[in-house]
């Protein structure tokens, strides 16, 4: 890891409202730890939910390096990033039903975090949710750390990510870029090393129709990663389909295990 880990009290960003509220038509009181793709911070991804009910049942890790952290060294581990995430996860959810929920990138961090927490013996969550994220054991859609800068911004422009055209985007660039590399190079290392260990916790594993980088039938093999219940699930949308509704995150709030007669998705 680059630099000295941040404290955990740094780690998790909501929005100032997110308490649990008595009002039975609200969303169920879940808390949602979310882990979002290569090179983002949490309040891009908050953003999309500023408006959602939901907005409620969020906390989205802020790695160093991004947004509010930029001045921080990033870190380029996942499992160190998994042990962060995991220790953080234990010291804010004071008992309270949880999930988490990894994009991208972020399927990567969420697994080891969910590893991380069985081996510390903590509470496991109700759902590991897994967006746009390859299994393991699948080759990698593109090994970003080979790639030059101008290089990352094509893949990631093809896979619908962020906008670096024009004026904007060339001040976007640098802000953006350290991180990208650092994950990059983290989920590299990771892959290159990763064990197929199955996780005690059920896995919610969500697809976009038009992703590029992930079609439903590979989405279906994180089913080799938990002993417990698996789903599947496809939403309209490519690569960044968890920011274009709320309906992924809606799915993994509200998400319980039903048997396999009421949907043959389920194992």
């Amino acid at each position: 890891m680059n630099g000295d880990a941040p404290p955990l009290h740094d780690l998790l960003r909501s929005f100032p409202d997110a308490v649990a509220r008595p009002d039975p038509a609200a969303p169920p009181a879940r808390t949602v730890y979310c882990v979002p793709s290569a090179g983002t911070g949490a309040r891009t991804f908050l953003a999309a939910f500023a408006q959602s009910a939901l907005r409620a049942n969020l906390r989205v890790v802020q790695l160093p390096g991004r947004e509010d952290r930029f001045a921080e060294p990033c870190m380029d581990d996942i499992r160190e990033m998994a042990a962060l995430v995991a220790d953080a996860v234990v010291a804010d959810r004071h008992g309270a039903d949880y999930a988490l929920f990894g994009h991208s990138f972020g399927g990567l961090v969420m697994l080891e975090t969910a590893r991380r927490l069985e081996r510390i013996g903590a509470p496991p969550p109700a759902v590991l949710a897994i967006a746009a994220c390859a299994p393991p054991h699948l080759p990698a859609f593109a090994r970003y750390d080979e790639l030059e800068p101008a290089e990352i911004v094509e893949a990631l422009q093809e896979l619908g990510g962020l906008d670096f055209s024009g004026r904007r985007g060339e001040l976007l660039k640098p802000l953006v870029l350290p991180a990208l590399a650092a994950d990059a190079r983290a989920c590299t290392r990771y892959l290159d090393d990763a064990d197929g260990d199955r996780i005690a916790c059920p896995i919610l594993a969500m697809s976009g129709s038009h992703d590029p980088a992930l079609t439903s039938e590979e989405a279906a093999g994180w089913r080799e990663y938990t002993a417990a219940a698996f789903e599947t699930r496809e939403y309209p949308g490519g690569h960044f389909f968890p920011q274009e509704s709320a309906l992924p995150l809606s799915a993994v709030v509200h998400w319980k295990h039903r048997l396999p007669a009421d949907d043959g998705r389920v194992a």
